[in-house]
């Protein structure tokens, strides 16, 4: 299944699932923090990386079911997401 990306707004939510490098944004952005929203299964990833590859941040869910969020504020050059197994995501931006 592919990702849904709505990035119309703030936050930018990421709905599906995906094990493929699917870009999620395709322009400079300033994230401030990202949260990854009631994924399904213990051992569930979810990892975003910038254009070049470099990793932002990489989420393993320990409980079912249990949200998690990383603060990053920091600037990137275009967003990907590498792998997401289940949840949502939120990336919050400025």
């Amino acid at each position: 299944m592919a990702l849904t990306i709505d990035n119309d707004g703030n936050p930018i939510i990421i709905t599906g699932d995906t094990a493929v490098d699917e870009e999620i944004y395709g322009n400079h952005i300033m994230i401030k923090f990202v949260k990854w929203h009631r994924p399904l299964t213990a051992g569930h990833a979810c990892i975003l990386n910038d254009s070049d590859g470099r990793e932002i941040v990489k989420f393993v869910c320990e409980t079912d079911l249990e949200s998690q969020w990383a603060p990053i504020w920091s600037y990137f050059k275009d967003l990907h997401c590498k792998d997401m197994d289940s949840g949502e995501l939120y990336i919050y931006t400025k």
